[in-house]
Parts: structure tokens; sequence; C-alpha cells
């Protein structure tokens, strides 16, 4: 079990722009503690000064007035600079930790963004920030500044009498074991209800999200995932508020158990004439506060296992190891080609969703990925994209495995149109500019044109201006994915990867699709994750997928037709259902 201050302070040392301004943060807070502690020990030959009205430690009772005065102005002036530094590193890490949370996520494999992070790295860079930057502010260097202050109130008990110095050495380790339980009950009510207010988060922005669909069904004000969430932090957090509770309840019948034995001891020396009567009554006063040093000690440091979730949260994101990849761009033998050699893959070890997948796209090419739903169609074109890495095989981009390859170099050859197109809440020009930085208006409205977004822009109320809104709400599924298309038109990658999803597209989308598909295909290789029977029939080969991930054939459409299998029953399929017509009757 470790003290809160072992790992905290080495841990929020990495998330901070300028670590080395904790060092001197800490000291003035020992510091600040050494003089207050100084001050309190002051207590005892001052007031056996007063009383028996003779020097002290060769001071009177003015001598003692005038040590007071300094060490009163000393400790304003100090506690100032300590506010001042531990505000400064709190600062330091409330503008820092977005900086450093947006690098690391901005490194991590996209495949990492699969995980429900959504509620949790909201939560973290905005109403948790707060709350764990007080972890320095308001914790760390008080907490520092009570164990030094204690500190020095045992060894000047020692100086002044070895069995009042004993007595609070004794007093420490009792303390020690408070706060050990203490914080590992909060700890153990952090456990209880972090993951369940993580889930809530998560649940809240699903339920924001999906708006459309929950108001469609009929359960826009009972959505039940959310009711559940909320219900269960609610509970957990009853149950988190119950143990902790019972920490404090201990912190403090401890600390009264405490008071009242060195009031006992104290008295008890006094009766024998051990001590006398004046300074017996000060040293009593002195333990008092002692104890409340100590007391505060526990409670600060049960403040610091509360918050210690939210910096874990943290620091699980900025430990995060981003997928390995080489420094210096490497040199592509054969630019524009894709191949798989071997590819087994799965999201969870045991349950692989590709098999020993080999394939090759040619420069210049286009494939047509096709097979029943859970194939491992769009997992193929994500882990040419390194959303994941393989577990066995190998994923060729340019003639270079991707894995030799930097991301900047991997990303410049690829343009990705997947089904989950996502526009920024920016103008409808600036989300396919997105595309190519340092694209000029003209190649912009050019891809537009190709696309098919040059109508969409002429029915917007403000044009090529509009906001097209969080997401790209304002625009239809099939809009998006002309928008993403003209990105991809932009960049002028040498590889596309395209999932055809037209099933679910209107008439007019559908056409501009396919026609966007035929002018990236006179400039780029693509392979495509076909749906459509023209899209299929016209790639220059054709990869049949089986339904446990395995490649069953590859050729050309009239080759796998003429092999009467699988693809035959699969192209006879979709022929019928394309031909279904509605008739009035």
């Amino acid at each position: 079990m470790k003290l809160p201050l072992i790992d905290i302070v080495p841990r929020m040392r990495r998330m901070i722009s300028h670590p080395e301004a904790m060092t001197p943060a800490l000291l003035t807070s020992a510091v600040a503690g050494l003089v207050e502690g100084l001050a309190l020990a002051a207590l005892l030959p001052a007031i056996s000064s007063l009383a028996a009205d003779e020097a002290w430690w060769g001071l009177t009772t003015p001598g003692w007035l005038v040590v007071f005065a300094v060490l009163a102005l000393v400790s304003v002036a100090l506690n100032f600079v300590k506010d001042q530094r531990n505000y400064r590193v709190a600062m330091d890490f409330l503008r820092s930790i977005h900086r450093l949370v947006g690098d690391q996520v901005s490194r991590q494999p996209l495949g990492w963004f699969a995980r429900p992070l959504a509620g949790r790295l909201s939560r973290m860079v905005s109403s948790e920030l707060m709350t764990t930057g007080e972890i320095f502010a308001h914790m760390i260097g008080p907490l520092v500044s009570r164990i030094v202050t204690a500190t020095v109130v045992i060894v000047a008990a020692w100086f002044w009498s070895p069995w009042l110095g004993l007595v609070l050495t004794l007093a420490v380790p009792v303390f020690l074991v408070i706060t050990l339980c203490s914080t590992a009950l909060a700890r153990k009510g952090g456990r209880i209800h972090e993951p369940d207010e993580e889930e809530l988060a998560d649940r809240i922005v699903e339920y924001a999200q999906c708006q459309g669909a929950l108001r469609s069904c009929g359960h826009s004000e009972d959505f039940a995932p959310l009711t559940a969430a909320l219900d269960n932090a609610v509970a957990s957090k009853k149950k988190s508020l119950w143990i902790e509770t019972l920490g404090l309840l201990l912190s403090g019948a401890v600390t009264q158990g405490v008071i009242v034995a060195l009031i006992a001891v104290t008295g008890t020396l006094a009766v024998d004439g051990t001590l006398e009567p004046v300074p017996a009554l000060a040293f009593i006063g002195l333990a008092l506060q002692f104890t409340s040093t100590l007391s505060a000690i526990t409670e600060g440091a049960m403040g610091l296992e509360t918050r210690r979730p939210l910096l874990d949260s943290i620091d699980g994101v900025l430990t995060a190891e981003p997928l390995a990849e080489p420094d210096t761009p490497a040199r592509l033998t054969a630019p524009g080609s894709v191949e798989l050699r071997g590819v087994t893959f799965g999201y969870t070890p045991d349950a692989p969703v590709v098999r020993d997948l080999s394939f090759e796209v040619p420069t210049g090419s286009m494939v047509a990925l096709v097979g029943p739903s859970g194939s491992g169609k769009t997992t193929v074109e994500k882990l040419i994209s390194r959303f994941h890495d393989v577990d066995s095989g190998e994923v060729f981009v340019g003639g270079v495995p991707v894995t030799r390859q930097t991301t900047e170099q991997l990303m410049a050859q690829l343009s990705m149109v997947f089904q989950d197109v996502y526009l920024f809440d920016d103008t409808l020009e600036a989300n396919i500019a997105v595309g190519r930085e340092g694209a000029s208006t003209a190649e912009i409205r050019h891809a537009a044109e190709l696309a098919g977004v040059t109508e969409i822009a002429a029915r917007l109320p403000e044009g090529w201006a509009t906001q097209v809104g969080e997401g790209g709400k304002a625009l239809s599924g099939g809009e998006r994915q002309r928008v993403a298309i003209a990105r991809a038109l932009v960049k002028q990658a040498p590889v596309v990867l395209l999932d055809e999803a037209t099933s679910a597209l209107d008439v007019e989308n559908e056409a501009h699709i396919v026609a966007s598909v035929e002018q990236l295909r006179k400039d780029a290789t693509l392979l495509v994750v076909a749906h459509r029977l023209d899209t299929i029939a016209k790639a220059d080969s054709i990869v049949l997928l089986t339904a446990d991930g395995q490649i069953e054939a590859q050729g050309t459409h009239e080759e796998l037709l003429a092999a009467e299998g699988t693809y035959t029953r699969f192209w006879n399929h979709l022929h019928h259902a394309q031909g279904w017509t509605l008739v009035d009757r």
C-alpha cells in the first residue's frame, strides 16, 4: 500500500510543461511548514517564560514576543510565495494537459478510438480537469507543509521533554495506520463508483448523438440504457460515499482517542511533578494543535485518493503505447500498390475476423471485395490503413510493409472513404479542403463538381460558406459521402479505400457516387468494398470472402461466374434483388 505522495508527485511531474517548477514549490511549502512548526514549538518556552517571569532558552517574554512577530511575518510571506508557486504549477498543469492529451491521442492507432472513449475523454478535459488541478494547488503543497510542521513539533518536544517527545512520536504510527486505512477505503470507494460514472458519461454522449433514431422509435424520453446507467451511477456513488464516510469516521474516532491519551499522559506527568502546571497546560494546547495537524494530513491524503482515479484516467491516456513506427520514411518500391500476405487478425485474441488472406491490388487497378456481412471486408481496409496491426502476416502499401512506414508517409498514400463519414462543424468548402492542405479554390471546386457536391452547395442557404454542423448533421448520409469522395479527389492519393455502401442511398446520390468512383479509378488504385452490380462487374479483380474471413475465390467477374460456385449464387442473388420494383395495385 503506497502513501499518496509517493507516486502522485512523479506522475504530475510528467503532466506539466515546466516540471522544474515543482521542486521550488515543494521546497517553499516545506519551509513554510518549518516556520509554522517553529512557531508552535516556541509556545512552550514562551509560556514558561511568561509564567515564571524569567528567561527560557535565553529569552524573556518580550524576546519571545519578538520571535513570534518575526515568525508571523516570515510565515505570511512564505505562505504567499508558496500559494503563488503552487498555483503556478497547477495552472501549468491545466494549460499543458490539453496539449499532452491531444498530442498523445493524435499518435494512437485509429483502432484505439473504437473503444468507448468519448465520455471519458470529454470528462477528462472538462469537468474533471479542474478537480485534478486542485491536487497541486490545494493538496500537495499543504500536505508537505503539515508533514514538516508535525516533524518540527516532535523534534522540539524531544528537546523540551523526552517523555513528551516520546508521546508525540508514538502518535505518528497511529496516524500513519489511520492514513493508510482511510486512503484504502477512499481508493475502494473510487473503484466502486468510477466505472459506473464513465459508463454514464458514455450513455449521455450516445443519447445526445442518437436523438434521431430514438425519437423515430418513441424512446427519446425513456432511453433504457441511459436510465440504467444513471441508476447504477447513483447506487454506486451512495455505496462509495458510505465507504469513504467510514474512513472519515475512523480517522475522527482515532484522532479523539489520541487527544485523550495525550491529555492523560500530560496530566500524569504534571501530577507526579515531572512537568510544571503551566508548561503542562501549554503542552496540552500544543498537543491539540499537533493532533489537528496530523488529522489534516489524513484528510489531505484521503482527498488525494478521491482524485487518484481522475489522475489514473489522464495517466492511462498519456502512457498508452502508440503503434511502433520508424523515425524516417521508407523508400517505396511499388508506389500505388497494395498487398496482403498471409494476414490473420481478430479484434479479440481467440476470435479471428480474417484468416490467412493473401491478395494483391496492382498499381492503377481496381479490386472489389465481396462477401457476406461479417466476412471482414471493412476490417481489411482498416488493416491497410493500420487501424490495427495484424496478428500474423504482413500488409504492404507502396511495396513496403506498413509497419516500416511512418504514419505520415502511410496516410499520404491513402484516401479513406468509409461508411461512417465524419464532417467537421465548418463550412462545406472547408470540409472538402481538409483533404489536402494548400489546395486551391479551383481544385476544390473541380473535385466538388466531379463528386456532385456543387449542386448541394447550390441549394444550401449560404452556398459553399454554409456550416454543415457537427458531424455533418445538416447533410444527408449520401451527401456526406459525396463530400468525403470530394476530399479523396482533392487529396489525389495514389490509393483509395472505398466502402461503397450504396444500398441505403437514393438514386441521385448513388449516381454521383458511381460517377466519382469512375473518376477516382482514372487516377488512383482502388480497393472497394463493393455492393453494386456495376462496380463488381467493372473491377479488374474480385476477391470473394467467406463468412469466416477466408478467401474462397479470386478472379475477374467472368472467371468467377464461369466457376459456377458461391460467387455465381451471390451474383444471381444481387441481380434479382436489384430488379425488385414497387407496383401500384
